[in-house]
């Protein structure tokens, strides 16, 4: 009987931990991965997913680097954060053997992570897409209807702003995407450390923050949706969830995305596995899963980000594959621009001038 006990007990120390507890905790976007995957996922797996959501890129970076975050997989900006996360040993090396789905990416996507993390050792590129201008195509066209919409004057321009400042404007809570757009704006360099060239960027913000009614990451989506606001910066494929959800209510209106002819900051999302995460193996099954064509296209379909699987484009709507502000064609990308790393210094000099930018020094 001993003998039995010492077997049994020796086999079930011997299991692996997310045999013993089948459950994902997962650290992403509102939206990114919808109940339907989720749930076919949990179904064909038995692997319960955890769903927690963040609405800042800083927040997750500050969660990350402290440890011991309890996560096992989480979606991070390429560039900056991932940039400069990874030297610091947080990322987890991935199993390839277990990711037999790795075929269906984009070369071009692997190859812009692989600018930032060496044959991709550690990271998964999941979404991409810009940072620009969302608005409410009938509110803006009944107020002015000679509007600058594919330029960054529609966001920057006093003159212009002012005029759509009573049904409201929206800005990112964020000083790399809204400075950066104002340098591009000016025609300087968006990854600047020169303090006179940043404090122009504030100067270009200032003047129209008397206008802007809320500076948020994630809001806006829904108050573009309900009417609330009719203006904002913000990501490419928020702007189209805004868009169906506005549809869905059976709203009098709709909203349109557009990029810049000035240019506009590209961003990607990768998955990533932190070095401490509780469920290794729970996190490469659900990687794999979604690297399937059907579940990545089902992805982008319903977030309007621009899919890193290659494999998916096929099986997209032909409307949203042809959308040229959400998959630019070569010649627009070459006015796209991925913000880079900025030291400890460099990032301070920018968060002051962001303070300085929303008038909160």
């Amino acid at each position: 009987m001993k003998r039995w006990l010492a077997l049994a007990a020796a086999c079930l120390f011997a299991a692996p931990a997310w045999a013993e507890e089948k459950v994902l905790y997962l650290y992403s976007w509102e939206s990114y991965f919808s109940p339907q995957s989720v749930a076919a996922f949990e179904k064909e797996t038995g692997i319960k997913v955890s769903y927690d959501v963040f609405d800042s890129n800083d927040i997750v970076e500050t969660k990350l680097l402290t440890g011991n975050s309890g996560y096992d997989l989480v979606t991070v900006n390429l560039s900056p954060h991932f940039l400069r996360q990874l030297p610091v040993g947080i990322w987890a090396t991935l199993d390839r053997a277990r990711l037999s789905n790795l075929g269906n990416l984009d070369p071009a996507a692997l190859a812009r992570g692989a600018v930032v993390d060496a044959d991709n050792a550690h990271n998964v590129p999941w979404m991409w897409g810009t940072t620009g201008v969302g608005y409410n195509v009938e509110k803006v066209q009944a107020i002015m209807p000679d509007a600058p919409v594919d330029s960054l004057r529609m966001v920057f321009d006093p003159a212009v702003v002012e005029k759509f400042a009573s049904c409201g404007v929206g800005m990112l809570d964020d000083a790399e995407q809204v400075l950066g757009l104002a340098l591009i704006y000016l025609g300087l360099n968006p990854d600047t450390t020169d303090r006179d060239e940043l404090e122009k960027a504030v100067e270009v913000v200032s003047r129209v923050r008397p206008y802007v009614r809320k500076f948020h990451s994630s809001s806006y989506v829904n108050d573009l949706a309900d009417g609330d606001l009719c203006l904002a910066i913000g990501f490419s494929g928020d702007m189209l969830i805004a868009s169906s959800r506005a549809k869905e209510a059976g709203k009098p209106f709709s909203i349109a995305y557009r990029l810049a002819k000035e240019g506009n900051l590209v961003w990607s999302d990768v998955l990533a596995i932190p070095v401490d995460a509780p469920h290794p193996e729970a996190a490469h099954a659900f990687i794999d899963f979604f690297l399937r064509p059907e579940i990545a296209a089902a992805a982008a379909t319903e977030t309007g980000f621009s899919t890193a699987n290659k494999a998916a484009l096929a099986l997209l709507d032909e409307k949203l594959r042809a959308n040229p502000d959400l998959y630019p064609s070569e010649e627009d990308q070459k006015r796209l621009h991925l913000p880079k790393a900025l030291d400890q210094k460099a990032l301070k000099l920018w968060s002051q001038a962001w303070d300085r930018a929303k008038g909160l020094r």
